[in-house]
């Protein structure tokens, strides 16, 4: 007899199959909160989770590790974040900024891939930690932004910083008045050596048509919509800018007298990267790439004409190569025209007139030739050592040129703010292994000198 239930029972399966359903599992650690909000934490956003107060994570035990476990249907996935308090508009989200695990095209939210089975995310809020520990962070700054509107009628939306990849959307970031005298105020926490494109809004506007407009000026960046850019920053630092106009002082008078500075460098001595040379760096000419420099007549020497206000300054390197990492940058530790605490970059003083710059990549020769670089007669030989690793745990390698080998050498090693860490010498002796246990995280120099030759390198400890 014909069994009528199969086809029955194979839709059901399949059906079944279809809709599987998988608990997904949250535990976040909130050791990094100072304090959790007494309307609790949660989580939301994406296209999967809800708005703020959908979804609340409890503390059962009172460990601070709050759960929810919540079920899904296979192959789901969203993004999402977590939240400290009741807030529909995300002011008390948590910060992913920058970091890792934050989406900046959606809104610096975590994402959680597609589910196929149960899952346990483990997490810490505002952090990437993903084992369900919390890595304090402690090299972390404040940079505050003060925006003066003297030239503007403020939108009764308000002022925000937006833009940049890193401060999202007209609207996300507010900027407030406290004091009624226009000039509005953001701080922001980031980690040492943050840097972003970014720009000021007067008024919410998805489409960014509010944003003040520093088309043609020299704070603004054509390439990246005309919008300011924030450098490389290390410690707490306020940015004082006025809505739509250069003027870094803080007043909103504006910048009607400017300068041409033209940059002429040798490049004799090295051979140029197929990418071509740049101008770079100190807070001003942005990364490698940013600023190409050209070679019109074949000669070896690359220039570039750079146009800013007048009494403009700033730190400035030149790179062999387009290198957003730096890595292709003049090497001028050491010489008197680097600056330690700059990541050893040249700098150009307050500018007053139309300048010309003559420099030698790698060599602090000022008047375009590329003659053997020395420090009060000592030699600058880059072959006289190498190291490995540069970013060290447990043991620096120090490998030095063979012929150099019977000569003796003088190892010094001092930290960042030039205090003597170690001495030694040493003769008949190819390598050297640096123990490094001694010195805590930071960054070192070390200096060698033999025979009326020395070179400086850098190293990193980080244990």
């Amino acid at each position: 007899m014909k069994n009528i239930f199969l086809p029955f029972l194979t839709l059901l399966i399949t059906c079944n199959l279809a809709n599987a359903q998988f608990n997904i599992t949250f535990e976040l650690n909130t050791e990094t909160i100072a304090e959790i909000d007494p309307s609790g934490i949660y989580i939301a956003g994406g296209n999967g989770f809800g708005s703020p107060g959908d979804n609340q994570l409890t503390d059962s035990d009172g460990d601070g590790i709050y759960t929810i476990t919540l079920q899904r249907e296979e192959g789901f996935s969203s993004h999402y974040t977590f939240l400290n308090g009741n807030c529909p508009d995300y002011t008390c989200k948590e910060n992913l900024t920058g970091l890792p695990c934050g989406d900046p095209g959606n809104f610096n939210d975590r994402f959680l891939s597609p589910v196929m089975e149960d899952r346990t995310i483990k997490a810490c809020f505002g952090t990437c930690d993903d084992d369900g520990s919390c890595t304090i962070v402690t090299d972390s700054i404040d940079i505050t932004f003060e925006l003066n509107t003297a030239n503007i009628e403020v939108d009764p939306n308000g002022i925000f910083i937006a833009g940049g990849g890193n401060f999202g959307n007209p609207g996300d970031n507010p900027m407030i008045d406290p004091d009624g005298d226009g000039i509005y105020t953001f701080t922001t926490r980031r980690l040492s050596g943050f840097a972003s494109y970014y720009t000021f809004t007067n008024g919410i506007c998805p489409d960014f048509t509010c944003k003040e407009d520093l088309a043609g000026l020299p704070c603004g960046d054509p390439l990246n919509f005309n919008d300011r850019f924030l450098p490389l920053t290390t410690a707490d630092t306020t940015i004082k800018a006025c809505f739509g106009n250069c003027n870094d002082t803080g007043g909103c008078e504006e910048v009607t007298e400017f300068v041409d500075i033209t940059f002429e460098l040798n490049t004799v001595n090295i051979e140029v990267d197929a990418g071509g040379i740049f101008l770079a760096g100190g807070g001003s000419f942005g990364f490698p790439g940013d600023n190409p420099m050209i070679d019109p007549e074949g000669d070896g020497i690359y220039t570039i004409t750079v146009t800013r206000p007048v009494g403009f300054s700033s730190f400035y390197t030149f790179t062999n190569g387009n290198c957003p990492d730096f890595t292709c940058k003049e090497d001028l530790e050491g010489l008197p025209c680097a600056n330690p605490n700059a990541f050893n970059d040249r700098f150009l003083p307050a500018t007053m007139t139309n300048t010309t710059i003559q420099a030698c990549f790698g060599t602090c020769d000022d008047d375009g030739s590329c003659s053997p670089t020395s420090v009060n007669g000592i030699e600058i030989d880059q072959n006289l050592f190498t190291i490995q690793p540069t970013i060290v745990t447990n043991l620096l390698n120090i490998n030095f040129n063979e012929n150099d080998n019977p000569i003796e050498k003088e190892i010094t090693i001092v930290n960042a703010i030039g205090e003597t860490m170690y001495t030694t010498s040493l003769q008949n002796q190819l390598n050297y292994q640096l123990e490094t246990n001694q010195f805590s995280n930071g960054i070192y120099f070390i200096n060698v000198q033999s025979e009326g030759k020395m070179l400086t390198k850098k190293f990193i400890v980080q244990k």
